[in-house]
């Protein structure tokens, strides 16, 4: 099973940051510069936002990533990977906005293999484990880069709120329960120790010999 320390453990290549382009729903634009004899991967962002604009109240977004033209998406199922932006299609003219992050020596196998275990099955909550806290690791994991915080700021507002669940299943139309097997997650950590595997080359899975990462 391939995993993090795979890449990092001997030489790892520097991040190159490319400057970032706005493209209008396009998942599959490929004009990323190439990188020096090193295999690089093209990381782009998906918007969409969600529902109706309520004044006064943040906007709520669904994000993914894409690697290489394949998307990858956090849900209830857990992972998955689309072509096409396929998560946001429920949405009108999804994805709305499709933005160039840069460009990654870690491909979206890679990330996948080391991060799916954080964003397992059953374990999605709309408010405390959703698309957009896998897309803020993921960018992290590739890039080095978090998701920019206008895209979490309603979740964050809500975070502040006493009756935050009442709150939430309002905005929901009612279909917001609370998901148990969330209540321990937390980005920061998640972040934290994919900085400290980088840091000591080994894998976010383990090592087959049993030592712990």
């Amino acid at each position: 099973q391939a995993s993090l320390s795979q890449v990092v453990g001997l030489r790892r290549p520097a991040v190159r940051i490319a400057v970032a382009s706005w493209q209008m729903g396009n998942c599959n634009n490929s004009d990323a510069p190439a990188g020096n004899g090193v295999p690089q991967h093209q990381v782009k962002l998906a918007i969409s936002p969600i529902g109706v604009k309520i004044p006064s109240i943040p906007e709520a977004y669904h994000t993914s990533i894409v690697v290489d033209d394949k998307e990858y998406c956090f849900t209830s199922h857990g992972v998955l990977c689309n072509q096409n932006c396929k998560s946001h299609a429920r949405f009108q003219n999804g994805p709305a906005m499709v933005v160039h992050m840069g460009m990654s020596p870690l491909s979206g196998e890679e990330m996948l293999t080391d991060l799916k275990h954080y964003f397992s099955p059953g374990t999605y909550d709309l408010l405390k484990k959703n698309c957009n806290s896998f897309v803020d690791c993921a960018l992290f994991y590739l890039l080095r880069r978090r998701l920019d915080g206008k895209y979490r700021i309603l979740e964050q507002m809500l975070e502040c709120i006493d009756d935050t669940i009442g709150f939430v299943r309002i905005l929901s139309m009612g279909e917001y329960m609370p998901n148990p097997k969330a209540n321990n997650f937390n980005v920061g950590k998640i972040l934290a120790r994919i900085e400290a595997v980088s840091s000591s080359s080994i894998g976010l899975a383990g090592k087959k010999d049993g030592r712990k990462g």
